[in-house]
């Protein structure tokens, strides 16, 4: 009876070494990682919640009540700009909405990985180019490319996001 439960007790050890052992290992796929935290996962989802907070004030200050107070948009814009800097490579891991069912990533971000990064790009460079509207005071130039971007943001989700 004490060897059989030995002999167990030995055999979880080994199993539960080797797992432990190969979860740490990152498992690449077409050039990405499948190895992805969930504080990564909820970092990526606190971004765009953020983002989405601050867009939606810059976009009621400048585009809904004009207004010409530069400062209090410039504060928006720079904050927007700072956030889009950390997307490109929260999306440089592969997460599954079976592991991660908090997830909003619908697969095809990887599956069609050039697309993907072509809008982002343009995502960060129109809320750079909205940022320096915003410094140079040419605030009705700014709010014509917030509602260009806005349009873009609503594309990229129908295509890239779960509801």
């Amino acid at each position: 009876m004490l060897s059989s439960v030995y002999r167990l007790t030995v055999s979880l050890l080994i199993v539960g070494f080797l797992s432990s052992a190969y979860a740490d290992t990152p498992v690449k796929k077409s050039g990405l990682t499948t190895n992805i935290s969930t504080e990564d996962v909820h970092l990526r989802i606190d971004t765009f919640d953020e983002i989405d907070r601050v867009f939606k004030a810059l976009r009621f200050k400048v585009v809904n009540q004009r207004s010409t107070n530069r400062e209090g948009s410039l504060e928006y814009s720079s904050q927007l700009v700072e956030l889009s800097y950390r997307l490109p490579d929260l999306f440089d891991t592969l997460s599954s909405r079976e592991s991660f069912p908090m997830s909003r990533s619908r697969p095809e971000i990887w599956s069609q990985k050039a697309r993907f990064d072509l809008l982002m790009d343009e995502f960060v460079d129109n809320l750079e180019q909205i940022d320096d509207q915003i410094k140079t005071g040419d605030l009705s130039k700014a709010g014509r490319l917030i509602d260009e971007t806005a349009k873009g943001c609503r594309r990229c989700h129908n295509a890239y996001r779960y509801k």
